[in-house]
């Protein structure tokens, strides 16, 4: 079911009555997949999109589908493409956990840093836009043009960025009760980052579980806790849910949780192999992972983040 709003940063899609998924556009400039959920009485947001322009849209689709503002957005974890659109939202209440909230502090001074002198930003689009030029690989223009759409939408927002917090912090769990609905709030722990967070409405058979998924391409593991997230994937597949919405690509199911799980544990088997014969992480990178994951491996440049980070993880064992 999809909604007549429309945005060019994301795609709304109905999952329930009051329930929607806003799944990023390629070219937009949300990055990030996000949730918006009307309780009945309250309107819940689950992470804030990468530009306050995609915000902005994402506020106007509350008022228009919920007839509110939304009372609480949630943060399901650090990573600035989930949470550089907050101010938009800044007279809501902004959850996440302790850890979460203490990690976006130097990433918000950063972002006042770049806002004040925006030379590098420029300078590696500047980069990115030559590097295009030069490129004949179909597949590696393709990122580069996703990424460079990426780098203007952040430069055109820069002059108005507000980097904002959280001004409320939560752990294990909060259940929020509506007229409607509810929703639980449940802390996972270390998974994707060190401390990660989903919203699963019981009545719906939804969950949003924020990078814990990453649909139809490989996940970003460098600042993951790989064993831990892959067993978190495993048990989630047995919750009662249909609908899962990952933090990145498209609508999912159980099956979409088993093959993440199990890309996580073939690239975390394939540099144990290659630690455990004494070799470099230069071999590493020059394998190959089996179907269907070696489709992925060629699109853009996480598998090589993925296999340096598992590379060093492992070798520091």
């Amino acid at each position: 079911m999809n909604t007549s709003f429309q945005s060019e940063h994301f795609t709304l899609h109905a999952l329930a009555e009051g329930v929607y998924a806003a799944i990023a556009t390629e070219m937009g400039a949300g990055f990030c997949n996000t949730g918006l959920v009307d309780l009945g009485d309250r309107t819940l947001i689950i992470d804030a999109f990468e530009n306050p322009q995609a915000a902005e849209d994402l506020l106007t689709a509350s008022i228009q589908l919920t007839g509110r503002k939304p009372d609480v957005v949630i943060i399901s974890h650090f990573h600035p493409d989930h949470w550089a659109g907050l101010q938009v939202f800044k007279n809501s209440a902004i959850l996440a956990t302790h850890p979460t909230r203490q990690k976006m502090i130097p990433i918000a001074k950063e972002m006042l840093k770049d806002k004040q002198d925006p030379a590098e930003l420029q300078s590696y689009l500047q980069q990115s836009e030559a590097s295009l030029t030069a490129e004949a690989d179909e597949n590696k223009r393709h990122s580069l043009e996703v990424s460079i759409a990426r780098q203007r939408h952040t430069l055109q927002a820069l002059p108005g960025l507000e980097p904002t917090l959280p001004n409320q912090i939560f752990q294990d769990k909060v259940i929020f009760h509506g007229n409607r609905r509810s929703a639980e709030l449940i802390v996972t722990g270390k998974a994707h980052t060190i401390s990660d967070c989903i919203l699963r409405l019981p009545q719906d058979s939804i969950a949003f579980i924020g990078d814990i998924g990453f649909f139809n391409s490989q996940p970003f593991m460098p600042y993951g806790f790989p064993l831990k997230w892959a067993a978190l994937l495993e048990k989630m597949a047995t919750w009662d849910v249909e609908t899962f919405v990952p933090g990145h690509g498209p609508l999912g199911s159980k099956d979409d949780l088993s093959i993440e799980a199990t890309y996580i544990r073939t690239l975390e088997d394939m540099v144990h192999q290659v630690v455990q014969s004494g070799g470099t992480v230069e071999d590493a990178l020059r394998k190959t992972l089996p179907p269907p994951f070696d489709a992925w491996q060629a699109i853009g440049q996480r598998f090589e983040a993925n296999v340096r980070s598992s590379f060093k993880r492992q070798s520091a064992t």
